[in-house]
């Protein structure tokens, strides 16, 4: 798994992002395939957004599937956006930002979220995932 964090992209490790993609392919019981993973910001995520899929606007997260046997895709997540609404929900960064890498995963695993009935059925999904790999993360209490 590739994970590149554009200069500025602090908080989080690769180490941790890696950690999201995993649990979400075992959670899904997806064979392990490649992935990419770019962390940046908001300028370089509306560029990637209008070239590829022609909206002039910075997104959350953006994913492109590979096709390939042992190639999932690329995730693109705006480090800048999770960094903002983590602030605005009051929520650890990790968290929201480990929230895009999973939502990602999920539409390279195939989910979509076009409708309200996808959206609800991926959220729940995505919630799971990150509440097990939040409480997997979390040291045991020492006696």
């Amino acid at each position: 798994m590739e994970v590149t964090m554009r200069p500025g992209v602090r908080g989080m490790s690769a180490a941790q992002i890696r950690r999201a993609v995993v649990a979400t392919l075992a959670a899904e019981k997806a064979k392990k395939s490649r992935v990419s993973v770019l962390l940046t910001g908001n300028r370089e995520i509306r560029r990637i957004n209008l070239s590829f899929l022609k909206h002039d606007y910075a997104t959350d997260v953006i994913s492109f599937g590979a096709g390939e046997k042992n190639y999932l895709g690329d995730i693109v997540v705006s480090a800048e956006m999770a960094r903002s609404f983590s602030k605005k929900l009051r929520i650890p960064y990790t968290q929201e930002l480990s929230r895009y890498v999973v939502h990602g995963t999920l539409h390279l695993l195939g989910y979509e979220d076009g409708s309200k009935k996808d959206k609800i059925k991926m959220r729940r999904r995505q919630e799971r995932i990150l509440k097990k790999l939040f409480r997997d993360l979390v040291p045991a209490k020492l006696s």
